[in-house]
């Protein structure tokens, strides 16, 4: 795509619930970039939105004017029973640019992209977890350690996830891994909380624990894990343990030393710089985010950010990052299809609020340790 404007391309978001974190990507400024408007259903919570940002609120997509470029379709698709794959549609044949949020059937995801093209606009679905800073990270060093280790493939792959988060953990791997291709086989039809699914990568078989069971009535919410991945070497294993971090690296351990008569693995004495020993047991490469406030109001925005930019940047001329590329959307989207059909339906059942376990309770001596201490 040529550039064929020097004004900031004007921002347009779709929907006020999770399209809050989308708005609050304008809470700093954005260079070529302009938040020009809301579109949602006029509650209480648009509204205060579209004051609290000083923006237009729009209820119907024909009252959009015609000079927004881009939409962000925040609101959930046909496939999770929304209307958002309809407005991304509409926001096409407005001449728009369009990213959407996850997850999308592979059928409608084909036919948005061949309306888009047609149309010469953009359609991208934006999977929002490889975005994020630690999602960046976690992708970026598993890249950097198939480099330092001559392009050898990871030997082992583990994902724990649920059905609502599993679009973008299997988003994740694939760019942390580098597929562009992957299978489901068959796995452990499971009657507790997970069902134990392996999926086929070149090189290497990933095991995906997936969570059997949901709240339709509250299916933003009750994932066991959100996201937990790790790709694994003979070096050492990189871990994403939850959505907004940390990264970890952990090394293998091994000394070539230790049948030496005069070598111990507990004299610390005896390590030296270069010793494999006086190497740490585990590197945080990226930290977790300090609280949930900090994900949704800092982390989340920042992939935001990062996906419009990188938007913004191909507009102007830039190639298209290959995680938008039509191939790998359809490749995620049909891979997400087939081991939700391998999976079975999720059982549904109405669940009370999690018991939440305060930092300070956690921290406190145990009964074990205090009477230890005593």
């Amino acid at each position: 795509m040529k550039p064929s404007y020097t004004k900031p391309r004007r921002v347009l978001i779709v929907g006020a619930k999770f399209g809050e974190v989308y708005l609050n990507a304008f809470l700093r400024p954005q260079p070529g970039l302009e938040l020009a408007g809301l579109l949602a259903n006029g509650g209480a919570r648009a509204r205060h939105l579209a004051q609290a940002f000083g923006i237009p609120l729009y209820t119907d997509v024909e009252q959009v004017p015609d000079d927004i470029r881009i939409a962000c379709v925040v609101v959930r698709s046909t496939v999770v029973g929304g209307p958002g794959t309809a407005l991304a549609e509409a926001l096409l044949r407005r001449g728009m640019h369009v990213i959407q949020e996850h997850p999308m059937h592979p059928d409608e995801a084909a036919r948005l992209r061949r309306l888009a093209d047609q149309q010469g606009c953009a359609y991208w679905i934006n999977s929002f977890y490889a975005h994020t800073p630690a999602g960046r990270c976690w992708i970026e060093r598993a890249r950097h350690l198939r480099r330092l280790l001559d392009n050898e493939a990871a030997h082992f792959a583990h994902l724990t996830t649920s059905r609502q988060l599993l679009y973008s953990s299997l988003d994740l791997l694939l760019q942390a891994y580098g597929a562009d291709n992957a299978s489901v086989d068959l796995g452990e039809a499971g009657e507790g909380a997970f069902s134990l699914l392996r999926l086929g990568l070149p090189g290497c078989q990933a095991l995906l624990r997936l969570q059997t069971y949901m709240d339709p009535h509250d299916p933003d919410f009750h994932s066991l894990t959100m996201h937990q991945l790790t790709l694994g070497w003979p070096s050492g294993y990189l871990s994403l343990e939850a959505s907004y971090g940390p990264v970890l690296w952990t090394p293998a351990l091994y000394d070539p030393r230790h049948q030496e008569e005069d070598r111990s693995l507990y004299h610390g004495a005896l390590a030296t710089d270069d010793d494999n020993l006086s190497r740490p047991c585990t590197l945080t490469l990226h930290p977790a985010a300090p609280d949930w406030c900090h994900a949704l109001e800092v982390d989340g925005p920042a992939g935001v950010e990062w996906v419009l930019h990188l938007l913004n940047r191909h507009l102007d001329g830039a190639v298209e990052p290959t995680s938008f590329q039509a191939d790998h959307q359809l490749m995620l989207a049909r891979l997400w299809q087939q081991i939700l059909r391998q999976a079975g339906p999720a059982r549904e059942r109405r669940l009370p609020p999690p018991q939440l376990i305060e930092a300070r309770e956690l921290l406190e001596p145990s009964r074990v340790e205090a009477e230890w201490e005593a």
